[in-house]
């Protein structure tokens, strides 16, 4: 055959990442199924509604109350969250009925305040729950949502303070219908919305969560033959959860760590994303500043902030996973912006001057600020394991390989270790670097933003196409997310690019920037091995903690 007759392979086609969600809307498939909390507006039904104007007060504010109710009146109690919740105040009071106005997702309730309620000025810092509880003919409803409180003299008390992932539970609270994975009737055609209002309840189970309720990396066991399984999202069909009540939130990810440091004696100050985002100065007065949980949604501001505490000697300790995508506040904070997969077509900002604040992941060229500059660790380079149909059957923990490191004093780990295996603290999304192996260790290429001084502590595999074997009675949740990652990381979308972006990895890495420290065990599910009293995840915790605030080490 000549070079003429030689067939020219087509270029892969660069989907409409719409076509994602249309092709998960198509049949009936009950992990996609868009199920969702939204008021009856009916009067002979008891319901009750709130939420806070704010996720964050400072003593002295004034906590606004908005609800709508049927019934004649509820009760709200408000609780300091932690090892032992405690009451605050009580207040009986009465909210009218009103009607959802048609764009409430994007921009808000715009239900009337029921409650001023004063922060006392000896509040201590913490989470505050918001228990709104309501009875019409023997029938009993209740709703949650809550608060921060920050501390009146930063630094004062506590040098650890706790930033909460609070964009991240904006990003998956589908209260009415939608959030930024999934949308019911969006204006615009959208598949999700991009546009999501703090000015809305939170879904039941992102706040408080029933004892038990079943993590994402999960004790099921895929056996020979048999289907993956989605234990958390059964578990909210079955009790009337949101389906992402164990992807985000207090209660599943910053409450275990809370109630583990106050029991083991750590003195904590509580601020929010939103706090950070427009106070540069929030991180100054501590000596170290922790992250946990899921943190997948971070502005322009955020990083900055951080990036500019650790060069001027501050320290951060992550314990979490899947740092992702650049959003923007508006209104105050009121309004989060993420176009995702849109972004490189439907965001505002393209071809103008402030073009790197599209709200597209951090590896996309449109933003081209790799997270590894400021956490050592890169979103893209996870995602998934332990979960569904990706790495199923794996350890759920990470492999050590540096156990000389001052992060393992007194946990007894040796070379090969599954730190972490037993409780499962690897998973659900992870966060990892590109990686060579030399004399048995994994060492960065630095071809990812990494800083030079990254070390990698211990690590485990992710997988990002979800396996599909033919078996009856499968499903696939996760999907393919292998032509985006290769897109990010490679720059290119071919079959050899996706095959490569298809497996990633998960880390723990240490190292220093400026005058300043950060510590990454970059895992959602770090705060699983708190919860079950892992005594080596336990250990290691708390080494990083002593040392970066003057405790120890």
């Amino acid at each position: 055959m000549s070079d003429s007759q030689t067939p020219v392979p087509p270029k892969p086609r660069i989907a409409d990442p719409r076509e994602r969600y249309q092709a998960r809307a198509q049949g009936f498939d009950a992990t996609n199924m868009i199920a969702y909390e939204r008021p009856l507006e009916d009067p002979s039904y008891p319901e009750i509604w709130c939420y806070a104007d704010r996720l964050s007060y400072k003593p002295g504010d004034e906590v606004c109350v908005h609800a709508s109710a049927t019934t004649p009146s509820f009760e709200l109690a408000i609780w300091r969250d932690g090892p032992e919740p405690r009451l605050i105040s009580r207040h009986e009071l009465s909210a009218p009925l009103t009607p959802l106005r048609g764009d409430f997702i994007a921009s808000g309730c715009d239900w009337p305040v029921v409650l001023r309620w004063p922060v006392p000025h000896d509040l201590p810092s913490g989470f505050y729950l918001m228990l709104a509880r309501a009875e019409m003919n023997g029938v009993v409803r209740e709703q949650e949502h809550g608060f921060f409180v920050r501390s009146g003299a930063p630094g004062r008390d506590a040098k650890i303070l706790l930033v909460a992932a609070t964009s991240t539970w904006t990003a998956y609270n589908d209260w009415g219908g939608a959030n930024h994975y999934i949308g019911h009737n969006v204006p615009g055609g959208f598949p999700f919305a991009p546009r999501l209002s703090t000015q809305r309840p939170f879904a039941r189970g992102l706040i408080f969560s029933p004892v038990g309720a079943p993590r994402k990396p999960h004790a099921f066991r895929v056996e020979r033959g048999a289907v993956p399984r989605y234990p958390p999202i059964e578990f909210s069909y079955t009790r009337g959860l949101s389906k992402f009540y164990s992807n985000a939130g207090w209660a599943t990810y910053e409450r275990p760590f809370c109630v583990w440091a106050e029991r083991n004696g750590y003195r904590l100050d509580y601020a929010t994303q939103t706090d950070l985002h427009y106070d540069e100065e929030l991180l100054a007065p501590y000596d170290c500043v922790v992250l946990v949980g899921h943190d997948e949604y971070w502005t322009w501001e955020m990083r900055e902030a951080l990036d500019h505490y650790v060069t001027a000697g501050g320290h951060v300790a992550r314990f979490g996973g899947n740092f992702f995508w650049q959003v923007r506040l508006e209104d105050g904070g009121r309004t989060q912006v993420c176009y995702k997969e849109l972004a490189g077509t439907h965001d505002p900002l393209l071809g103008t001057s402030a073009q790197r604040r599209v709200t597209a992941c951090w590896e996309d060229e449109l933003v081209d600020w790799p997270g590894a500059r400021s956490l050592g660790l890169n979103g893209a380079y996870g995602i998934y394991a332990h979960v569904g149909g990706q790495a199923p059957r794996a350890s759920g923990g990470f492999t050590v390989y540096r156990p000389e490191h001052w992060a393992f004093a007194g946990t007894d780990a040796y070379y090969g270790d599954i730190l972490g295996g037993d409780s499962r603290i690897f998973g659900y999304e992870v966060d990892g670097l590109d990686f060579t192996f030399r004399d048995g260790l994994p060492y960065p290429t630095f071809s990812d933003g990494a800083p030079p001084s990254v070390e990698i502590l211990a690590m485990g595999l992710a997988y990002n196409t979800e396996a599909l074997r033919g078996a009856r009675g499968e499903i696939s949740y996760y999907g393919d997310t292998a032509p985006q990652l290769a897109r990010l990381r490679y720059r290119e979308d071919t079959p050899e690019a996706r095959e490569r972006a298809s497996r990633g990895s998960g880390m723990i890495v240490s190292f220093s920037q400026g005058r300043g420290a950060v510590f990454n065990a970059g895992s959602c599910e770090w705060v699983a091995g708190l919860h079950a009293a892992d005594f080596q995840v336990e250990q290691m915790t708390r080494n990083v903690l002593d040392r970066f605030s003057g405790r120890g080490l």
